[in-house]
Order: C-alpha cells, then sequence, then structure tokens
C-alpha cells in the first residue's frame, strides 16, 4: 500500500528536483569535456558516481512512498518495517555515492593545483579521509546488526544491534569530515588561483565555480542538525523524513555542482561571454592605446599615438582543436600537470613610436 502523507512529499520533491537537474547537468559535462579535449580522472570519478546516485534516488524516492515521513500512527506494523527497510538502503548508498562525488571535485582541484605539490598532497590527505570514514559507516551500518535484516525486523529470534548511540557517533564523525572536506575544497581556490595571471572577473568566475561544493555542506550541516535529534525521537520513520531530504540534497547538490563546476566553456560560448585573455594591454606615455580584433579574432593595433606600447597575445592551437574555449581559466580545468592541453600562447611587446 502506498504510504504518502506528513512529509513524504517533501522527500519526494527533493528527489525529483535534484534528479532532473543532474539529468541535464551530467551530459553537459560529459559533452563539454569530450569536445575540449578534457576528459580526466575527475570526469572518470563522476561518471562512476552516477551508478551508487542513482541507486540512493531510487530508494530514496521509493522510501518516501513506502513509509519515510510518516508518522508511526498511520502506518501498520508491516508498513513500518517496510519503511525502515528502504531507509536502511537509503543509508548504505549514501555513504556509497559521496565518495566519488567528493573525489571528483578533489581530482578537478588537483588539476588546477597543477605542480603545486603540497595542494596536492594536502587534497589526497583530506581525500583518504573522506573515503575511510565513509567505508567506516558504510560498514557499520551493514553489520551492526545480526543478522542483516534486524535492522529493520526486529521480529527475528536470536537478532541484536549494537547500541544506537554507536551509529550515532558514527554518524556525526562521517559528517564532520564531509563537512571538513566541503569547506576545504571550497577554500582552497583562493590561494591557487592569487597568483595565476587572470584578470580580475575571471579569478572570481573561476573560483565561484570551483567553490560550489560549499552548498552541499549547508545540506551536511543542517543533516547533522536532524541526526543528534534522532537518538530522543519517539517517532523514528517521521523524523528520519528531515535527515533523508538534507542527506540526499547533500550527494544532489554535490552532483550537480560538481557537474557546473566544469562548464564554464559552454557558458562561455552559449551565451557569448567574453574570455581573460582579452589584449592585455599596458598604457604609454600618452595612454592612446587600444585594441581590436581582426577577422581572424587575433588583435591588431591602431596608430598614431606617440610613444604608445601594446602587448599582442596570440594562441597557436593543437591540430584538431579550436579556439573557442582558449582562455587562459580554461586551461587551468583542463590540466593536471600545469601543460596547456590546448596549445601555446605567445606574447609580443611592440613599441611603436611617432616623432
Amino acid at each position: 500500500m502506498v504510504i504518502f502523507k506528513d512529509k513524504a512529499p517533501s522527500v519526494a520533491a527533493t528527489i525529483i528536483i535534484l534528479v532532473t537537474f543532474s539529468l541535464i547537468v551530467f551530459p553537459m559535462r560529459v559533452y563539454t569535456r569530450i569536445k575540449h579535449s578534457a576528459w580526466g580522472w575527475d570526469d572518470w570519478a563522476m561518471t562512476f558516481a552516477v551508478i551508487p546516485y542513482g541507486a540512493l534516488s531510487v530508494f530514496s524516492l521509493g522510501s518516501s512512498f513506502l513509509g519515510v515521513g510518516t508518522h508511526k500512527e498511520k502506518l501498520s506494523a508491516a508498513q513500518t518495517e517496510q519503511g525502515m527497510m528502504w531507509f536502511f538502503f537509503f543509508e548504505i548508498f549514501f555513504c556509497i555515492s559521496i565518495i566519488p562525488v567528493k573525489l571528483s571535485i578533489s581530482l578537478m582541484l588537483m588539476r588546477v593545483a597543477g605542480p603545486k605539490k603540497n595542494y596536492i598532497y594536502a587534497l589526497w590527505i583530506m581525500s583518504a579521509l573522506f573515503i575511510i570514514l565513509n567505508l567506516i559507516a558504510f560498514f557499520y551500518i551493514i553489520f551492526r546488526c545480526d543478522p542483516v535484516s534486524y535492522a529493520w525486523d526486529t521480529t527475528i529470534p536470536g537478532g541484536s544491534c549494537l547500541p544506537s548511540q554507536g551509529l550515532a557517533n558514527v554518524y556525526y564523525a562521517d559528517t564532520a569530515v564531509n563537512i571538513l572536506a566541503d569547506w576545504f575544497c571550497a577554500l582552497l581556490p583562493i590561494p591557487l588561483l592569487w597568483n595565476l595571471k587572470l584578470n580580475t572577473n575571471a579569478k572570481i568566475s573561476v573560483g565561484f565555480l570551483l567553490s560550489l561544493g560549499v552548498l552541499a555542506s549547508l545540506s551536511a550541516c543542517i543533516r547533522l542538525k536532524y541526526t543528534v535529534n534522532l537518538n530522543n525521537s519517539t517517532d523514528y520513520l517521521y523524523s528520519v523524513g528531515d535527515v533523508m531530504i538534507w542527506g540526499y540534497a547533500e550527494n544532489g547538490v554535490g552532483f550537480v555542482v560538481g557537474c557546473i563546476a566544469t562548464l564554464r566553456p559552454l557558458f562561455r560560448k552559449m551565451f557569448h561571454l567574453g574570455g581573460s585573455e582579452g589584449s592585455n594591454i599596458k598604457l604609454g606615455d600618452s595612454g592612446d592605446v587600444y585594441a581590436a580584433r581582426g577577422s581572424a579574432g587575433m588583435p591588431h593595433t591602431g596608430g598614431g599615438a606617440k610613444g604608445h606600447k601594446t602587448t599582442i597575445t596570440s594562441s597557436q592551437l593543437r591540430k584538431g582543436s579550436d579556439g573557442s574555449g582558449s582562455t587562459s581559466e580554461e586551461y587551468i580545468l583542463q590540466d593536471m600537470r600545469g601543460n596547456d592541453l590546448r596549445g601555446i600562447q605567445v606574447s609580443r611587446s611592440v613599441m611603436q613610436r611617432t616623432d
């Protein structure tokens, strides 16, 4: 029998909205990375995440129709058991799906870090930390009851579970590490981009895209609040409705923003946004300096100013590449070792004097 009452509609709405966004941005990510020959390990990680994230979506949405978020007085014993089972599988796939999502974001930042080994090591340490904690939570949830099915069917003779406080402690530790990882990855782009030769607008836009992961940490913080109150709840399935909403949001938002962070080249093309390379102009004594783009997309200069200096930037592209996405902020998102994947930029300074 379908149960869809109390908080259940909110659970379902959260999942449907985030799944819809995910189905939009993931294909866009794949297209953008393949189009610009920039496919990397971060893309493989996010692609792998589709499998557990899809399973999490199925069990979360199914739970909203099978007792989760509904007051206990509206549920029969069989319905309560069914709701507990579906929430059990939600917990398992939550731990598994969040690992590749966060790992993908970390790997993307490693590409930005390039040869800066200190950042690379810090990211690997943080990645190892959240992987280990989520795996501990995964196995603890599965094996805390003997037999496993006793977690949702307490009528099994001889069954037992570890104290609920132990599970709560695992939740707290896991959530704390996930929040720490989100903030670490959100703040890391600041020192990474600080000394890069990008204009201010480019730094802001790239930094903003790379820092979107902080939105996932907000979901985790709210989930932690409801998790803390869970031990004192006398209406368990109703109370875990909030845990499921924000737990799924933590995964879903992480998946969506992790994909959006790779889409700047596509957005620039779609909305005809300017790049950051522009014409890198240094003013001379007279200040009468200007640059314009010729038909081939290369900067050219006008004349007439006395003693002016113009820096001309050109790009030599690889065979088979196009210049539509050849901006410096795109390069930093495409290379793991600081090398330009699309071509070589050459800068020339020309001083023209008029007597």
